[in-house]
C-alpha cells in the first residue's frame, strides 16, 4: 500500500509548473521575424533549456518528499500460546518387527519426523525407553537438532531390554514438570506391555494427572509380531513370530486418567492418521492483530531532488554558454 501523508502539498506541483513556463515566456526576446536567424545557419535547439528543466524536476521531487510518501505492508502481531510436547518412543526389541515395512521403529520415526515438521511454534523433546529410559533431546525449539537425533535413534540406544512404560512416562514428566506452558503433552509410542523399570505406570499416571500433563498413548503393530533372528544356511532371513504382547488396557487407562486418549495403529497409514489427529487436537493458540506498518520514502526523493538541482545549476551556469 502506498500513500502520501501530506497529500495536499502535491497541489504545489502544477502551480510550480505554471509559474515556471509563465516566467520563461515573459523572459523571451521577441523578434518581428526569425528569417534572418534561420538564414544565418543557426538551428533550433533546446540545449540551453535542459538546465532549467532539470532544476524544475529536482524541485518537484523535493515537493514530493515534503508530501511524505510512504509504502505500507500488513503486519501480523502474533501472541502465541505454545505447547510443550515430549515424544516418548519405545526402542524395545519387538519394535524391530517387520509387520510394518521396513520395521515398526522406522515407520514410527518417519511419522514422528513429519509431526515435528508441523509443530514449528512448540517446544519438543525426545525421550526413549526400553528396559530403562532417558531423555535423548530436552525441550527445544531447535527442531533441526531434534530431527537429526531422531534419525540416528536405534534399538541399540538403550542397552537394557524390556518395556518400561512407567519409566518412559516418568522421564517425560520430569521434562515437563517445570514447564510454564499452559498445555503439556506426552505422546507415548509402544508395542509392548510394561515388564521392566523402577517406576510403575500407575505411579506415573498419578503424577502426570497432578501436574496437569496430558498423555496420548499409541499402540503400534499388527496382531502378529515378526522379528528377524538371522539368516539360515542358504542366506535366507529367518523370523520369529508370535501373537499379542500389547497391553491395550494399560494404554487406555493412561490416556483416560490423564485427559488424553489411546489410539491403535495396526498399519503404517493408521499411525500417520493418528499423529494427524493429535496434531489437530493439540494446536497452539494465537491472538493475531493486523496492522499496517509504513516505511518512509522521502529520503530517496530528497536525494534525487538535490542531485538534479545541483546538476541543473551546473548545466545552466557553466556547461552551456549563456549570452547576457
Amino acid at each position: 500500500m502506498f500513500r502520501f501523508l501530506h497529500w495536499y502539498l502535491l497541489f504545489l506541483i502544477p502551480l510550480l509548473i505554471y509559474l515556471f513556463f509563465k516566467e520563461n515566456s515573459s523572459r523571451a526576446i521577441k523578434f518581428s521575424s526569425i528569417k534572418l536567424i534561420k538564414d544565418s545557419g543557426v538551428k533550433a535547439t533546446i540545449k540551453h533549456k535542459i538546465g532549467r528543466y532539470t532544476i524544475l524536476l529536482g524541485v518537484i521531487l523535493l515537493i514530493i518528499a515534503l508530501a511524505r510518501p510512504q509504502s505500507g505492508k500488513e503486519v501480523n502481531n502474533i501472541k502465541k500460546e505454545g505447547i510443550d510436547i515430549v515424544l516418548a518412543l519405545d526402542l524395545s526389541g519387538s519394535m524391530k518387527s517387520v509387520d510394518f515395512d521396513p520395521s515398526r521403529l522406522e515407520v514410527a520415526k518417519e511419522t514422528i519426523d513429519k509431526f515435528i515438521k508441523g509443530r514449528k511454534n512448540d517446544r519438543l523433546s525426545l525421550a526413549v525407553f526400553s528396559g530403562t529410559a532417558y531423555t535423548k533431546v530436552p525441550l527445544t525449539l531447535d527442531h533441526n537438532i531434534l530431527r537429526e537425533m531422531l534419525e540416528k535413534t536405534s534399538s541399540e540406544d538403550v542397552n537394557k531390554d524390556g518395556t518400561a512404560i512407567g519409566m518412559g512416562l516418568s522421564v517425560g514428566i520430569n521434562r515437563l514438570k517445570k514447564s510454564n506452558a499452559k498445555s503439556k503433552i506426552i505422546i507415548l509410542v509402544t508395542d509392548g506391555e510394561n515388564n521392566a523399570g523402577k517406576v510403575s505406570p500407575e505411579t506415573a499416571i498419578q503424577i502426570a494427572s497432578q501436574i496437569g500433563i496430558k498423555v496420548y498413548t499409541i499402540g503400534v503393530g499388527s496382531d502378529i509380531t515378526k522379528i528377524p533372528v538371522g539368516r539360515d544356511f542358504f542366506g535366507q532371513m529367518r523370523y520369529q513370530s508370535y501373537e499379542g504382547g500389547l497391553d491395550e488396557e494399560l494404554l487406555q487407562k493412561i490416556g483416560k486418567q490423564t485427559g488424553g486418549e489411546y489410539f491403535r495403529a495396526k498399519d503404517p497409514q493408521a499411525l500417520i492418521n493418528i499423529f494427524k489427529k493429535i496434531d489437530q487436537l493439540e494446536k497452539s493458540k494465537f491472538d493475531i492483530n493486523n496492522y499496517l506498518e509504513y516505511k518512509e520514502l522521502a529520503f530517496n526523493f530528497i536525494k534525487g531532488g538535490v542531485i538534479l538541482i545541483l546538476f541543473g545549476i551546473f548545466l545552466e551556469r557553466y556547461f552551456y554558454i549563456k549570452i547576457p
